[in-house]
């Protein structure tokens, strides 16, 4: 069986005309549920299974076609489709050299991973191409068939406008309908191998969850576990740049490259069906068409088909640079890099809640003033890199959030708290007492930054050690300096928010 349909996909490969088409029907585009990795195909197409029986050459490459199909939300079946229409990248085996460029003249990058993460992410920032938030106030572009076309016609358009090609676009056309036919000879040859086996060896299809969510406000957590404290970043497209959708968030709760951080857990935001789609990227599949994406992992607990239920711990953030950026690509830390999706499209965060926390997305990716990014709950913003407590989707609230920190300072000299860093803040009282040796003078500051410099706000200056001040703080960063006017010693410090 498997001979036989081997020849019968190598056969069906084997055309000679641009415009070839199927019998009796006429060229068609690639439409825009063949473009968008969907959630029915993400469950139940098997990419390793389908490159075992097809194309054994590419079975190396399969957790980076894996890993960049769910990151650009592009179907793996239309990347194999271009690559074999490019490069006969399926139907005819290669030598690892001869793969360094499965996309020929479509990418201008080399090496297998470079050209598929090139080729995807073009073809995503194509498609939702012509449309921004701020012009339309909608959240999830109302894309159409007419979307996926204009990508895949512009993807081809690249490649003929760079050889000054004078038929550009009659090629680029020729192209589109030329990729059609094919995906069409590749993929229903699929379906009909399936249906011709006997049903006990026929898979079971994974089914998506059906069903309204009653409220979404209520529905999806903050990607951490229940009663921490983590920083968030502000929002960005799920790539880092450009402006729409900005799908995305990171998180992090501390930790550098190389440090053991496998005490760390990232968790489910709201239960679902996981797909593994590479060693640091998973998605889990939620009711009513939504999921979410968790990049940067390590330690990844479930595959794909399990169901979770929500706050369940699912993987680490990774440690080590080489598995947070597993199939290539950036990140200054680790972090957890966390997203949005709707019936398979990435989704503006804006009015989005998470733990009761709703979204107020920037203008731009990565946009940290709290003057356009923030997430509110209960009347009080949280700017970027602000800590953010996770109390799941109920009502309960934060506990009293009280740190004690200690040191030691020489005759003249001064610490920076907590732990020679700053800390966020989104308005309200804060506290600070100081306790030192009794026969030195500590003093104690608190600074806000402005933008430029650290200013001081308040100051407890008594001729003792034992400080103690108040401020009715608005939404900012601060930090607390703990200074010997005279002595040397140990000193302990409470800071109340």
């Amino acid at each position: 069986m498997k001979t036989a349909v081997s020849f019968a996909l190598a056969a069906s490969l084997s055309f000679g005309s641009a415009a070839a088409t199927l019998p009796g029907t006429a060229p068609q585009s690639i439409s825009k549920q063949q473009l968008l990795y969907d959630y029915d195909e993400m469950l139940n197409f098997d990419l390793k299974q389908y490159l075992q029986q097809h194309a054994p050459h590419l079975l190396d490459h399969v957790e980076a076609i894996s890993h960049y199909a769910g990151y650009s939300s592009i179907s793996p079946k239309l990347l194999l489709a271009l690559m074999e229409q490019q490069s006969a990248a399926l139907s005819k085996p290669h030598t690892a050299d001869q793969l360094q460029q499965p996309f020929a003249n479509l990418s201008t990058r080399q090496g297998f991973v470079a050209q598929l993460a090139d080729v995807s992410n073009r073809l995503t920032q194509a498609f939702y191409q012509g449309h921004a938030y701020h012009k339309t106030g909608k959240n999830e572009k109302h894309t159409s068939d007419k979307d996926a076309q204009r990508a895949i016609e512009q993807l081809f358009a690249d490649q003929h406008l760079s050889r000054r090609s004078p038929q550009a676009t009659e090629l680029t056309q020729q192209d589109s309908r030329r990729l059609t036919a094919l995906y069409k000879r590749l993929f229903s040859q699929v379906a009909n191998d399936s249906d011709t086996l006997p049903p006990q060896h026929q898979a079971q299809p994974t089914q998506v969850q059906n069903g309204d969510i009653a409220d979404i406000n209520q529905y999806f957590q903050l990607p951490f576990p229940t009663g921490e404290y983590w920083r968030n970043g502000g929002s960005h497209t799920h790539s880092g740049s450009g402006s729409y959708p900005q799908s995305s968030l990171d998180f992090n709760r501390g930790g550098n490259w190389g440090d053991n951080l496998s005490y760390i857990w990232v968790a489910a935001a709201a239960p679902g069906v996981v797909k593994y789609h590479s060693s640091c990227f998973m998605e889990i599949i939620h009711q009513d068409g939504w999921s979410t994406t968790y990049y940067h992992l390590s330690n990844i607990q479930y595959g794909t088909g399990a169901y979770i239920e929500r706050n369940v711990p699912i993987a680490n953030y990774a440690s080590y640079k080489g598995q947070a950026l597993c199939n290539g690509g950036a990140s200054s830390g680790p972090h957890l890099h966390f997203s949005m999706k709707k019936n398979g499209q990435y989704y503006h965060l804006n009015g989005m809640r998470f733990s009761g926390y709703a979204v107020q997305a920037g203008r731009s990716s990565y946009d940290d003033s709290c003057s356009y990014f923030w997430l509110a709950k209960d009347g009080y913003r949280y700017c970027a890199w602000s800590r953010i407590y996770n109390a799941g989707v109920s009502q309960s609230v934060p506990p009293d959030n009280t740190n004690q920190y200690s040191g030691y300072l020489a005759h003249r000299a001064s610490q920076i708290q907590p732990d020679g860093s700053w800390f966020s803040y989104s308005g309200g009282r804060i506290s600070a007492s100081l306790t030192g040796p009794a026969n030195a003078d500590f003093d104690l500051r608190l600074e806000q930054w402005n933008g430029y410099n650290w200013y001081s706000v308040a100051v407890s200056e008594t001729p003792s050690s034992a400080e103690q001040l108040s401020y009715q703080a608005g939404s900012g960063y601060f930090r607390l300096v703990v200074l010997s006017y005279a002595g040397a010693g140990n000193y302990q410090l409470t800071l109340s928010r």
